[in-house]
């Protein structure tokens, strides 16, 4: 079974990375870790140098990394799905 075809067979693979994020986002924050943000500004990166520049401007680290994170994540996620099928179709499969 080829990538393009688990993507096909559930949709719901597409919002596994968003919801890792928000999850982890939301943990850092209940939890209170503080140098959580900080990893999250690694892997988030090069979206993370808007989300910093927002933390700078006074932004709501949550609002900031969790929302517009996620949405980074979805897009992403969007894009490899797209990449991936039409590669597959190229394929010819």
């Amino acid at each position: 079974m080829t990538a393009s075809e688990i993507l096909d067979r559930s949709p719901l693979v597409v919002y596994l990375l968003p919801i890792l994020h928000l999850g982890v986002c939301l943990a850092i924050w209940f939890g209170h870790i503080n140098t959580g943000w900080q990893y999250l500004l690694m892997i988030d990166f090069p979206f993370s140098v808007v989300l910093a520049g927002l933390m700078f401007a006074g932004v709501n680290q949550l609002l900031s990394f969790g929302i517009l994170g996620t949405l980074w994540w979805y897009v992403l996620s969007l894009a490899a799905r797209r990449f991936l099928r039409t590669a597959n179709t190229r394929k010819g499969g």
